[in-house]
């Protein structure tokens, strides 16, 4: 299952690299959604569009955003599979977002500054989630990741200083670089058994951060090893039967280690 969700990934990610070139690239078309906005789109491929950008008027876009799951367009019918790059950047009216279960990717910086931005609902299908997608979005507060996730690019939620809980993908086996840089209000991390690579400054600038908890037999590496991902004062919590594995761990071991 996960090879299908890469390959999705990977298909996916070519699309928009193709798409993105030319950010002043006009929308094909645009319609109202159901919540009352005019969203544009752009065609990726037979019978499907992703949502296109509000690049030069970000601040005319506001509200609870539903995107849909198909649009209609000189009398044939798209599937919204995805949210390109930038499209959403800067609308700092944005207040909440609801992605269809259609949809497989989110592009580099599409909700980038969106500082207004309280609530995203992703959808399961979720397999792809851009760099800086979710920089700046000051007002999030918590974040469930689908399991479907398998890549994520770096600085995804960085300085998503209002987030106080992350649900990480399950299939996620990293943690990008910078990815949770600056999300000072966070209390806990539960790292999930497929992380097996933490990646550099991925939780640097943590304030509230009280305890972080690994859900995996095997201890992940830290790609900045022997720099330490978290202070040696946040307690570490480990599965009972990896207690000594965790111990015997040149980084982990210097932790105050806690048996689940």
């Amino acid at each position: 299952m996960k090879k299908i969700f890469l390959l999705i990934a990977v298909a996916l990610m070519s699309v928009s690299a193709a798409f993105a070139q030319n950010l002043s690239e006009e929308a094909d078309f645009s319609s109202v959604c159901s919540s009352g906005q005019v969203l544009h789109y752009k065609v990726v491929d037979y019978g499907e569009v992703y949502v296109w950008g509000y690049f030069q008027y970000p601040e005319m876009l506001g509200g609870f955003i539903q995107v849909p799951r198909t649009v209609r367009h000189n009398d044939q019918n798209y599937v919204v599979t995805g949210i390109a790059d930038s499209a959403f950047a800067n609308c700092i009216r944005v207040q909440g977002v609801t992605l269809p279960n259609t949809m497989f990717y989110l592009g580099d910086k599409a909700f980038f500054n969106c500082t207004d931005l309280r609530v995203i609902e992703m959808p399961k299908t979720l397999v792809s989630i851009g760099e800086r997608c979710f920089e700046g979005c000051t007002s999030l507060i918590d974040v469930v990741m689908p399991n479907a996730v398998v890549d994520m690019g770096d600085y995804a939620f960085r300085n998503c200083t209002g987030v106080r809980h992350f649900v990480i993908s399950h299939s996620l086996t990293y943690i990008p670089e910078g990815c949770f840089e600056g999300c000072s209000s966070v209390t806990d991390y539960i790292i999930p058994a497929s992380i097996d690579t933490i990646y550099c400054h991925a939780f640097d600038g943590y304030k509230q951060l009280r305890n972080v908890s690994f859900m995996g037999d095997v201890p992940p590496t830290p790609s900045c090893s022997p720099t330490l991902p978290f202070s040696r004062t946040i307690p570490i919590a480990v599965p009972r039967r990896s207690f000594d594995t965790y111990k015997a761990s040149y980084i982990w071991g210097q932790y105050k280690i806690q048996a689940m």
